[in-house]
């Protein structure tokens, strides 16, 4: 299991990038946090949903949404 201090590594990074839309693969995800996504970030579209009760939606505390395409396993970060 993914321990928030490690989400809180993605938001450091979109932090640090500072674009509008910042475009990532699961992959480049997975490596920033220094850790295997669940397998529920692949399937459910749900797991990128911006609810602030979900211990990886550390994207919101630095003013980002998560825009997940599953098929292509990549995800936009877009800044609002």
């Amino acid at each position: 299991m993914v321990a928030r201090e490690q989400y809180e590594r993605l938001a450091r990074h979109l932090q640090q990038d500072g674009r509008e839309h910042v475009e990532m693969t699961f992959a480049q995800v997975a490596r920033i946090i220094g850790e295997k996504l669940p397998a529920s970030a692949y399937k459910h579209s749900a797991w990128w949903a911006s609810d602030p009760k979900h211990t990886q939606a550390v994207w919101l505390d630095v003013g980002y949404a998560a825009r997940p395409d599953l098929r292509a396993r990549q995800v936009t970060f877009i800044r609002g």
